[in-house]
């Protein structure tokens, strides 16, 4: 009896721990969403060292983003919250090859445990030593060494965009210190001066840019620019160098541009008749600083500053910050954030295409506005922020925006007669004929509205509408203007403004055509809504570019001409006559006519 007694405790004793456990662990249970289910498990490399930082995206049937988290120091990660279903994962992280998972199996109120062991770049490589006499091209066997490795395989399909970079990322590692090198030259000339609300560019010269990969994570660009200013004889030079280096969580960018306008004797010489050849010379230099970082599934965070020295005359130092939060609400909404300051920022060139390239092309040559006040040089100077809303509809893109500019020491366009250059407040124009007038310190507010859509797969059109403020002259400087009184005489009013674009791609000739108007109900000495970046935007007045492939090919391997023209504010739209206290007419103009034709080489 006594050997059952104590049998019959330890039975007890037993199932007395069991209970207690069970206890215990009723809590945690508890705690699961039993409606939802969870993906974890570890990151670590074929030696088994756990990864900190590796990004895990969780991916519906379909592709869509789901989710993406991040392994801790000890290589965990868990991504909860999940519908019951089959998912993907894909992983990626600096120096590995991305893998993924598929048909990963997510139950109600249970957990999905993954084992993740990523490969090196070099995990596949295998060198061989050829004998002697042997000469072996390993580029077919590389390939087929990359179709075969496992981790690789997902990367060889049509995916997605941010799919395509990455694999566009990998690829570069494996194709050697260079890759991807794209290079692009232009020959340009034309009459009158074209510019921005930001800037102007010489008439006359010959640009290039080359990007290129190095070692897959560092993108480097560097473009120059050789032009010559017909209408003041004066030779301009421009230079820039950009690095790009891709950290995994963000891909930080410096700069380094420098600027230099030569201006000649004649009619430099107003500034003192004793100048003669050695006027002065515009000379600038600007270091960048940018990046651009994924904070979360839903949130994007551009950043970044320009340092900025212009030397004409006297010494401008200045610092330009510039920032952008994108909020994605929805899979076709999306939120942004922005403040710029200075001319806006040029996207990087390393991983985009041709066009960017000739945009980096065309920023390079963009010198700042420079204007006299008081016989004290000053350079125009912006800030711009603006709460923006993007949302897809059907095949078209709807996007409305409230804003805010303020423009400092405005550079103000203008046809003057002879008898004003002595005034101390007209600076002949370095880039024309034309002269340049300060016109102080102004803020608008405004709002716009722009819709745009594809009517074919060759065609796309946008219309847009806003209400902003815009600088405008006085009743009484139109009846008689005296220049110590210009900037006095202007003050912001308010202006409906209509602008169009229209688009259209000829398949058989390879022909781009864009024309764009812009409308302005008020009379404006600056360009109104200097920041517009929405699919509806132009510059004041009727604007034509036409760009067409040459049907002929280049010297090198998949290079190709083109010829582009570009012409600017066709009908003089926005030229304001005031008449001088002298009884002589000054033209002001916030946007010159100019004509653009070039010569492009592209490969």
């Amino acid at each position: 009896m006594k050997q059952t007694g104590r049998q019959f405790e330890k039975v007890a004793a037993v199932a007395l721990g069991v209970l207690l456990a069970a206890l215990l662990t009723a809590p945690a249970l508890h705690a699961a969403d039993p409606f939802t289910g969870s993906v974890s498990g570890w990151v670590k490399d074929e030696r088994g060292i756990a990864q900190m930082g590796a990004a895990v995206a969780v991916l519906a049937s379909d592709g869509q983003l789901i989710k993406r988290v991040f392994s801790d120091q000890d290589g965990r990660f868990s991504a909860e919250g999940l519908s019951p279903g089959e998912y993907a994962i894909r992983v990626t992280l600096g120096r590995f090859l991305p893998l993924e998972r598929n048909r990963i199996l997510v139950e109600a109120g249970a957990q999905s445990l993954l084992a993740i062991s990523l490969r090196s770049i070099f995990a596949t490589l295998q060198l061989s030593m050829p004998v002697t006499g042997e000469v072996r091209d390993m580029t077919d066997e590389w390939k087929w060494t990359l179709r075969s490795a496992h981790a690789l395989r997902p990367i060889l399909r049509f995916q997605r965009r941010e799919q395509q970079e990455e694999r566009s990322r990998i690829l570069r590692r494996v194709n050697g210190a260079f890759a991807e090198t794209r290079a692009y030259a232009e020959v340009t000339s034309g009459a009158g001066m074209t510019s921005t609300a930001f800037a102007n560019q010489s008439d006359l010269g010959t640009s290039f840019a080359v990007a290129t990969s190095l070692f897959g994570d560092n993108g480097i660009t560097v473009s120059g620019n050789v032009g010559y200013n017909t209408a003041s004889q004066a030779p301009a030079t421009a230079f820039r160098t950009s690095y790009q280096r891709d950290i995994g969580l963000g891909t930080p960018e410096v700069s380094v541009t420098v600027r230099q306008l030569q201006t000649s004797g004649g009619s430099r010489a107003f500034l003192d008749p004793q100048l003669g050849a050695d006027a002065p010379t515009l000379e600038t230099f600007t270091l960048g600083l940018g990046d651009r970082v994924q904070v979360s599934d839903k949130t994007t965070v551009e950043y970044g500053f320009l340092y900025e020295s212009v030397r004409f005359l006297d010494r401008l130092d200045y610092v330009s910050p510039y920032g952008r939060i994108i909020q994605q609400l929805t899979p076709r909404r999306t939120l942004e954030v922005s403040y710029a300051s200075g001319v806006p920022h040029p996207e990087s060139a390393v991983q985009g295409g041709t066009e960017d390239l000739r945009q980096e092309v065309s920023a390079l040559g963009m010198f700042p506005r420079v204007a006299l006040r008081d016989n004290r040089a000053t350079v125009q100077r912006t800030e711009h922020v603006e709460i923006a809303y993007k949302e897809q509809l059907g095949g078209g893109l709807l996007e409305a925006a409230v804003y805010q500019d303020d423009i400092s020491d405005a550079a103000i366009s203008a046809l003057v007669p002879d008898s004003y250059q002595s005034s101390g407040q007209v600076l002949p124009d370095l880039f024309s004929q034309a002269s340049t007038l300060n016109g102080g310190r102004h803020s608008m507010r405004g709002y716009r509205v722009s819709y745009s859509h594809r009517l074919k797969d060759r065609l796309e059109a946008a219309l847009g509408y806003g209400n902003t403020g815009v600088v405008a002259p006085s009743a009484q400087m139109l009846e008689a203007m005296d220049l110590t009184d210009f900037r006095r005489d202007l003050s912001v009013d308010r202006a409906h403004l209509v602008t169009a674009t229209v688009s259209a791609d000829l398949p058989r000739s390879g022909t781009r055509a864009i024309t764009s108007y812009q409308w302005v109900s008020r009379d404006s000495v600056i360009a109104p809504d200097l920041y517009n970046d929405f699919s509806a935007r132009s510059a004041p007045g009727l604007n034509i570019l036409i760009r067409q492939p040459l049907p002929m090919s280049g010297p090198l391997p998949g290079s190709k001409f083109e010829i582009t023209a570009d012409v600017r504010n066709l009908l003089k739209a926005g030229y304001i006559p005031i008449e001088g206290a002298d009884g002589q007419t000054i033209f002001v103009m916030p946007s010159v006519r100019s004509y653009r034709g070039s010569l492009s080489f592209i490969f």
